[in-house]
């Protein structure tokens, strides 16, 4: 299934991000995708910082499982 970005209002904007008034999180860009859906525009901050830890947290796997040297400036 493929997502599609929602043609509802935008209601809150970060560098790279855009929060959706759906609540759909999603990055910025050509090759955009949803990242999670936020509750509360508030927490937009708190939702990209988990959603950027967990991009790190996933590169290191792949790093270790393909023997990639690990690189901290992801």
């Amino acid at each position: 299934m493929k997502d599609k970005k929602p043609t509802c209002k935008v209601v809150a904007r970060r560098k790279g991000y855009v929060l959706y008034e759906n609540g759909e999180l999603w990055t910025t860009g050509k090759h955009a995708f949803r990242v999670g859906y936020v509750m509360n525009a508030e927490n937009i901050d708190y939702a990209i910082d988990a959603h950027e830890e967990e991009m790190r947290c996933l590169m290191m796997k792949a790093r270790s499982e393909f023997a990639l040297p690990l690189d901290n400036g992801i």
